[in-house]
């Protein structure tokens, strides 16, 4: 029995953002690097475990290879590393806000219910129902239309891929504004909320505001916000233009149900090229893991963000800069981890001692008891760890729970 969309299944839904084709462009080097590890002498058949002169060297080997450099697309050049912000955003829907909104948001991200089944996870995912377009009923594959810097960016027009498009999971109609929602303001960036042709025109279509809007307020239901990911908002915000039209593709390549403590909160996709797959790859999900940064002060944390930069995503929480006693600075570490916007924190040495005086969270507790995986919650030490800003990641591969689950692949695994 498939299980029901509502805020039990559906507090959180993710959307991979794939930018100017990094992704298929990522697999064609993949593919290169497979295919001519004999030819060209390569230290491994995998492109991810190849060295900084090796990499360096695929746009000129690529570009002068008979046989594939009529796959190229003009003025290519090799992408060779995954996305370097990740490409995974991750909302909390407010489903006591919007319960209507939100019920059609997350159906067309879990593909009309179709991937909310944890059994199947990491296996192919089902098709989603037809619409009345005929089109398909899933933001999977569609378009990020419009993105205007400083205000919004915006999709889910999987119809005509324009923004003239959209139709919601309720027999393809038109619904309301849900007064609660449009009560809501657009006080800041990271706020989510329905775009509309006018009042009650509610179909597919939603936003993601980059600053405050007020000129939305009263007009557009807000029915979530952004949990984790800004990050890759800011870089497909830099692609925008006064018209809204981005300047390069931009495109939600895959999307569904975020369960905390079981769903990778941050990372992109890898094509690894496998001859025994139908398709010839084998889709990865490379995770970054989302770390806070406890440092005494700016320049240490900026330590940590240099050292961790290509292959995690961080929050930097310098003590000296948090006013206020011990307890303040302890709950502002321990705040974004309650929230689900952090895997773990990191202290260098200097910070340890407010490691002591935290726990895990009560939110995941709670959120292994309605996975009925109690085991699945991680030990506080693998939670809080200490470490110099140069061991950083070697410790989070080898000492935090996100390193040691079973089938999760860290981007920072191949350095």
């Amino acid at each position: 029995m498939m299980p029901a969309i509502n805020e039990n299944s559906c507090e959180f839904c993710f959307i991979d953002i794939n930018v100017d084709n990094h992704r298929s462009n990522l697999a064609l080097t993949a593919a290169f690097v497979d295919a001519t590890d004999s030819r060209y002498g390569f230290s491994s058949k995998d492109l991810r475990k190849l060295g900084g002169s090796e990499l360096s060297r695929l746009s000129d080997l690529m570009s002068m290879d008979h046989e594939w450099s009529c796959k190229l697309p003009p003025n290519h050049e090799a992408t060779a590393k995954l996305p370097p912000h990740g490409g995974r955003i991750v909302f909390r829907l407010y489903w006591d806000i919007a319960p209507l909104a939100c019920e059609n948001f997350a159906t067309l991200c879990t593909n009309g219910g179709n991937s909310l089944d944890l059994s199947t996870s990491g296996k192919k995912p089902k098709s989603a129902p037809v619409g009345e377009c005929g089109k398909e009923l899933t933001y999977r594959n569609s378009k990020i239309h419009r993105v205007v810097p400083k205000f919004i960016i915006q999709g889910g027009d999987f119809v005509f891929g324009n923004g003239s498009g959209g139709e919601s999971i309720y027999n393809g109609k038109k619904f309301k504004d849900e007064r609660a929602g449009l009560g809501l303001k657009h006080d800041r960036a990271g706020i989510l909320s329905m775009g509309n042709s006018g009042k009650n025109s509610n179909t597919s279509q939603f936003f993601i505001t980059l600053d405050k809007t007020p000129q939305c307020d009263g007009k557009h239901v807000v029915f979530g916000e952004v949990v984790s990911g800004m990050e890759i908002i800011r870089a497909v915000e830099s692609f925008g233009s006064s018209s809204g039209e981005p300047s390069v593709t931009i495109q939600i390549t895959d999307c569904g149900a975020y369960t905390p403590l079981w769903t990778p909160g941050a990372g992109s996709w890898y094509d690894r090229p496998d001859s025994e797959s139908y398709t010839g790859i084998t889709p990865e999900f490379m995770i970054r893991p989302r770390v806070g940064i406890l440092a005494p002060t700016k320049q240490v944390a900026n330590k940590f963000e240099s050292a961790l930069r290509e292959y995690a995503s961080t929050l930097l929480m310098v003590a000296d800069d948090i006013e206020g006693g011990d307890d303040v600075i302890i709950q502002a570490a321990l705040t974004p981890l309650r929230e689900f916007s952090l895997d773990l924190i990191v202290a260098s040495p200097a910070c340890a001692g407010f490691l002591a005086s935290m726990d895990i969270p009560s939110s995941w507790i709670e959120a292994t008891r309605k996975l009925h995986r109690e085991s699945t919650l991680p030990c506080k030490e693998t939670v809080f760890l200490v470490s110099k800003p140069v061991d950083s990641l070697r410790t989070i591969l080898n000492c935090s729970w996100i390193g040691k689950r079973p089938g999760w692949v860290l981007s920072g695994s191949f350095v």
